[in-house]
């Protein structure tokens, strides 16, 4: 099975299984009103259709033509920076919006009651249900080689998703022992305001990571470390050209796209354009066990 086939299998599960958790998360918003689970279900939901546009990229961004002879793997790193700025904007969206109710309960006492209801049950389904995706990404993304943003970005919102689902548990739990005359009865009106402020400052860190290597991505940035740039200079040193040295190697990433410029120092004053070829053939066909679209070219100064 092709790497793109795994990525793109792994997302429209991901799909199927946000559908399931954003619609029940929804319902007991509903219920409940708690702000923490409206951010938490829409964050789902979000997941959901943004998920149907990686799947469709996923199938199409391999498909090369005159116009884009390398493919169109630049709409991968596009979508993971409009994904996370989306995820950047729900968050302090929310967060304002608890704050205005909570500072009208302390500036007047006015407020509604938290209503709890079936939130922690419902938050342990999900903390299991997120953590079950979560690995299921990384498995996934694992098994071609770590090399797919979309399966990254998705694996890193249902991190961000299970994190929040958990904080709302341990704190609906928390809440639930609170009793009428208790000096902590405020939270039985605000702490929707805390529970989502301590979540996205927590999460947060999560988008802007996100949004830092899919721009790293679109500016043609290099791989400065990781498995793939010792990978993919093992097998370089292996098939050196005779007579060159290695001077650097330069590892472009868009998508799962990878340009591999392979600078070089040569000992002789001529060296046989065929084998430079053979070279970069026998790198290739050694590498495309590995990443199914990757191209090598050797340069010298």
């Amino acid at each position: 099975m092709s790497r793109k086939k795994i990525e793109y299998r792994a997302l429209i599960v991901g799909i199927a299984a946000n559908i399931l958790m954003g619609a029940a998360g929804f319902c007991v918003y509903l219920i409940t009103r708690i702000e923490a689970l409206f951010l938490d279900s829409v964050f789902t939901l979000v997941a959901v259709l943004s998920g149907v546009v990686a799947a469709a990229i996923s199938k199409q961004s391999k498909y090369k033509s005159e116009t884009f002879p390398y493919g169109l793997f630049i709409l991968e790193p596009m979508y993971v920076i409009f994904k996370s700025l989306l995820m950047l904007f729900l968050m302090t969206f929310t967060t304002i919006s608890v704050s205005k109710k909570a500072l009208t309960y302390f500036m007047s006492g006015a407020g509604e009651k938290m209503l709890l209801g079936p939130v922690i049950p419902y938050e342990i389904v999900m903390v299991t249900l997120c953590s079950a995706l979560f690995f299921f990404y990384r498995s996934q993304n694992k098994r071609i080689g770590n090399v797919s943003i979309l399966l990254g970005v998705e694996a890193k919102t249902t991190l961000v998703d299970g994190i929040m689902s958990g904080g709302i548990g341990i704190a609906a739990l928390a809440i639930s022992f609170i009793g009428e005359n208790s000096p902590h009865l405020f939270l039985m009106y605000t702490g929707d305001f805390f529970i989502t402020f301590i979540l996205v400052l927590f999460s947060i860190k999560e988008p802007i990571m996100i949004l830092k290597e899919a721009f790293i991505e679109l500016a043609n940035g290099v791989i400065t470390k990781g498995n793939v740039k010792s990978q993919i200079e093992a097998v370089i040193q292996e098939n050196l050209p005779e007579n060159t040295v290695l001077r650097k190697c330069l590892i472009h990433k868009i998508g799962m796209s990878l340009r591999v410029t392979v600078h070089l120092d040569n000992k002789t004053d001529t060296i046989s354009k065929n084998e430079l070829l053979e070279k970069i053939a026998s790198i290739k066909k050694e590498l495309s066990c590995i990443y199914d679209n990757i191209n090598i070219s050797f340069v010298f100064p």
